[in-house]
C-alpha cells in the first residue's frame, strides 16, 4: 500500500517553541500539499539524526531564532539575539546527512540560514548592523501580507513558480552572506540580500528567506510545497 510521503518538520525546543511562532502553519502547508507532516524535536547523536532521516521522505527547516554564532567559527556581533545551540546542532547534523542522501529539502527563514551553514556557506548574524543600507526585513504589517518583492534569477524555482518577481513577507536580521559550494542565489531582495538558494545538483533542494506557509492561499506559496511533497513522494 502506498503512502503519502512524510515530511519531517524542525520544532524549537520547548523553550523557544513558546515564544516562536506555531507550528501549525508548517504541518497545514505540507498537509495542503499532499504529504504527511511529522514533528522533529532536536537529537544530539549521529545515529539518531541517521535513523530520523532513514524514516522521512522530505526534511522541512523551519523558522526560529538565531543560529548560534560559535557553531559557524565566529564570536557573537552586536545585534545577535537569542540562540538556541541544542536546536541548531541537531538541525545541522540533520541537514548534513539530508545533503549527503540527496533528500528533498527545503529551508524557510532560520532554515535557509541553517542549510546554508550546513553546506558550508556564511551568514549574516546582523544585517542591521552589518548591512546599514538593508531594506526593513522585519515587516509592520500581518503575517500572511507581503512586505517586499524579491527579483527570481534563473533557476528551478523560477520554473516552477512561472514568475520574474514576486512579493514575499519578511521577518529576519540574518541572512546569507556567502554561498556554499554548488548552490546559487534564486532570489535576490531590492537591496541586494540574497531571499532564496538552491543547490543546483539535487533532486529538490530550496531555502527561501521568506514564511511561505504563513501565505497557505497565495499561488506562489501553494506552488512550492506542492513540489517539494511531490519530490519527497519519490522517496516514498
Amino acid at each position: 500500500m502506498t503512502h503519502k510521503p512524510i515530511i519531517g518538520i524542525t520544532v524549537a525546543h520547548y523553550t523557544e517553541e513558546i515564544k516562536s511562532f506555531p507550528r501549525e502553519f508548517y504541518v497545514e502547508a505540507v498537509r495542503r500539499a499532499g504529504g504527511q507532516p511529522i514533528l522533529v524535536p532536536p537529537v544530539k547523536l549521529q545515529e539518531d539524526a541517521q535513523e530520523i532521516i532513514q524514516l522521512i521522505d522530505g526534511l522541512l527547516l523551519t523558522g526560529g531564532g538565531d543560529v548560534s554564532p560559535m557553531l559557524f567559527g565566529e564570536a557573537p556581533r552586536r545585534g545577535i539575539r537569542d540562540c538556541n545551540p541544542e536546536r541548531d546542532l541537531s538541525e545541522i547534523m540533520l541537514t548534513r546527512i539530508a545533503l549527503a542522501e540527496n533528500l528533498p529539502l527545503l529551508g524557510i527563514c532560520k532554515g535557509i540560514q541553517v542549510l546554508v551553514l550546513a553546506a558550508g556557506g556564511g551568514i549574516y548574524q546582523d544585517l542591521v548592523s552589518e548591512c546599514p543600507g538593508s531594506l526593513e526585513h522585519s515587516q509592520k504589517v500581518p503575517r500572511d501580507s507581503a512586505w517586499h518583492e524579491v527579483q527570481l534569477a534563473e533557476s528551478r524555482l523560477a520554473f516552477l513558480l512561472e514568475e520574474e518577481t514576486i512579493g514575499v513577507n519578511s521577518f529576519h536580521h540574518q541572512a546569507v552572506s556567502r554561498l556554499p559550494e554548488g548552490f546559487i542565489a534564486n532570489a535576490i531582495a531590492p537591496d541586494g540580500i540574497i531571499e532564496g538558494i538552491e543547490k543546483s545538483s539535487a533532486g529538490f533542494c530550496i531555502g527561501v528567506q521568506w514564511h511561505p506557509e504563513a501565505m497557505g492561499q497565495e499561488k506562489n506559496s501553494q506552488r512550492l510545497f506542492a513540489e517539494f511533497v511531490k519530490s519527497a513522494s519519490l522517496n516514498s
